[in-house]
């Protein structure tokens, strides 16, 4: 199910046209579905339509779309309705609101005003929507065991496969590379919540967030290492909470440490992916992180291994090893294919882009549907409504 809405524009200044549709097309929990400047187009569009939003323009004749809109309200409670101007009249304000509108935004539009004001006119018919969010957390057992491409691709086939963004964040706070992944350089990343403080909202988090064109909107990290210390588990979990409120999978890139922070994310994590490969030390680390997920609290039904990086080759250790030592069955293995994945790295470009067939992408792929065949056939409460004090009390109240 879409954790999003179909917006419909009602504008009779042709002029203004293209500046709303490209502030409206960056918002990431609703889609652009059609433009209109006559009552009978906005009604012929919600007849043929799902539109859930209408976005009214007052400009040039407020008073003439303003009885659109209490027209429309009337007609049609089901919708959730806002809109803008230029003028900053206090009345003309006012009547729009009073005719239905649950939100008011004055030009020229900020991205993160609009971003806000959308949401907020939005959020109940969005919870309307109902549907999961599935928060899916990969964590390498070892450095190098290619936990990082796994969560960039897992992403990419996720939102390709659900026709619809799929939030990626990258919570290596000192070193993550998943921007090079994709060869961007974000404007705005973690660091720039940390310092909203309590202002951190659903408008400031999508401000944040870059678009990227694979159906991917990443949360980066921040630009330098030594900020680590600015962002707290509490910005962290409120983070999380926000992407899950406005996305329907959230994947999170986690680094290999055992802190507050990287528990805030488990608290609000459905599925964590534990990536290993087959050799002794990489099982060792396995086993050990394993274990201390399961001593702090983690349900172990959550966690599921992917090998790696497996050539089919029976060598030092195999495939039952593995799951002899972790006293768990592999939920996924993808092959081995260096000379892709590098390149795929070097690049900055996903598996799919490169070689759409290859063995190594298929399995990206079968994965991702798994995982998502897996979260509707066996539902559970939304990580959006969890709450964060379980795992932190138990482990961080002696600090």
């Amino acid at each position: 199910m879409k954790r999003s809405l179909d917006l419909c524009l009602y504008n009779t200044e042709p002029a203004s046209s293209r500046a709303l549709r490209e502030a409206l097309a960056g918002l990431n929990y609703v889609r652009f579905e059609v433009e209109v400047s006559t009552p009978q187009d906005l009604a012929e569009a919600l007849s043929a339509t799902e539109i859930g939003l209408v976005f009214f323009h007052l400009d040039p004749d407020a008073d003439a779309v303003i009885d659109v809109i209490d027209k429309v309200a009337t007609q049609r409670p089901d919708l959730a309705l806002m809109a803008a101007s230029d003028n900053r009249d206090p009345n003309i304000i006012l009547a729009a609101m009073r005719s239905g509108c649950a939100q008011f935004v004055c030009e020229p539009i900020e991205p993160a005003d609009l971003a806000n004001a959308v949401w907020r006119a939005a959020a109940r018919h969005l919870a309307a929507l109902g549907g999961k969010t599935q928060v899916i957390s990969v964590l390498g057992a070892s450095g190098g065991a290619g936990a990082t491409t796994i969560a960039c691709n897992l992403a990419m086939e996720i939102g390709n496969l659900t026709e619809s963004q799929c939030a990626l964040a990258d919570m290596d706070f000192q070193f993550g590379d998943v921007a090079t992944n994709f060869d961007c350089t974000p404007k705005y990343t973690f660091l720039d919540l940390a310092q909203a403080g309590d202002n951190l909202d659903q408008g400031l988090l999508s401000a944040a967030v870059t678009e990227l064109p694979c159906r991917v909107s990443l949360l980066a990290r921040p630009p330098l290492p030594e900020q680590l210390d600015a962002i707290t588990p509490e910005v962290v979990d409120h983070a999380i909470h926000l992407l899950a409120t406005a996305y329907e999978n959230v994947i999170i890139d986690l680094p290999r440490v055992l802190d507050a922070k990287m528990f805030a994310v488990l608290e609000r994590t459905d599925t964590i992916l534990l990536v290993c490969q087959l050799s002794v030390a990489s099982i060792r680390n396995a086993r050990r992180t394993l274990e201390a997920l399961l001593r702090a609290g983690i349900p172990e039904d959550t966690i599921e291994v992917i090998l790696n990086r497996f050539d089919g080759k029976s060598g030092c250790v195999g495939r039952a090893d593995l799951e002899k030592t972790l006293k768990k069955s592999i939920y996924a293995a993808i092959p081995n294919n260096y000379r892709l994945v590098s390149q795929s790295l070097d690049l900055g470009r996903p598996l799919a882009s490169l070689d759409a067939k290859n063995p190594v992408r298929v399995a990206m792929r079968g994965l991702a549907q798994r995982l998502l065949a897996d979260s509707e056939v066996n539902p559970a409460d939304s990580s959006a409504d969890k709450g964060s004090t379980g795992v932190l009390r138990r482990l961080f109240s002696k600090s």
